[in-house]
């Protein structure tokens, strides 16, 4: 990225736990919209069209499509300092309406998604770098949900290159650590603290 890094320091440390607390309200969204489609319909059938219903509702209401669909488009935005200051919430609810109701999708690129574009807000609010301030959202978000660090520093050397490998490095790891044992998948088993060195081998919340 050859961008300005102006407020690039605080974009490293207020960003990344900033990403922490958005794995935490991903993951918590999911789980949330899932349990409350099953209390509102027994029948999978019923929640789909429910579903179905409100995401079409809300697709109409904000006059777009783009919160539907893989997003590509808007995560490049958002790599440029374009993307609109609420795109990132929009794609959170689209997202856990649709997973929750029982529809079959990828939860990882919503991430991506969210991420990218809560960072090109926090570059808007304080002038920092918007490229890597949604480079950092991505694999930072990405981290927080799937507690998956290793995965997150080698995503964004494949992505977006090794010359700015150390904020990488450094919001990945703050973000594991901040994002406590919250994850997307209930079946995930963390087998070490991430506060202390000890062993806890307890399930994603």
């Amino acid at each position: 990225m050859s961008a300005s890094l102006v407020g690039s320091e605080m974009c490293i440390r207020d960003r990344s736990t900033l990403c922490a607390g958005l794995s935490i309200l991903f993951c918590t969204s999911m789980h949330i919209a899932a349990k409350g489609y099953e209390r509102c319909c027994k029948d999978r059938r019923l929640r789909a069209a429910l579903g179905g219903a409100v995401v079409i509702l809300l697709t109409i209401l904000l006059r777009t499509t783009d919160y539907n669909g893989a997003g590509m488009p808007i995560i490049e935005q958002a790599m440029a300092g374009q993307a609109v200051w609420y795109a990132f919430a929009a794609k959170l609810l689209l997202t856990a309406l649709t997973l929750g109701a029982g529809f079959k999708g990828g939860e990882i690129v919503p991430s991506f998604f969210t991420g990218a574009t809560f960072g090109c807000l926090f570059a808007i609010l304080t002038g920092a770098s918007a490229p890597l301030c949604a480079a950092i959202g991505m694999v930072s978000v990405f981290c927080g949900v799937t507690n998956c660090p290793i995965t997150a520093l080698l995503i964004s050397f494949e992505l977006f290159g090794f010359d700015h490998a150390y904020y990488y490095l450094i919001a990945i790891a703050v973000s594991y650590m901040l994002s406590g044992y919250y994850s997307l998948y209930h079946a995930q088993t963390i087998v070490y603290s991430k506060f202390e060195n000890s062993y806890v081998n307890r399930h994603g919340e």
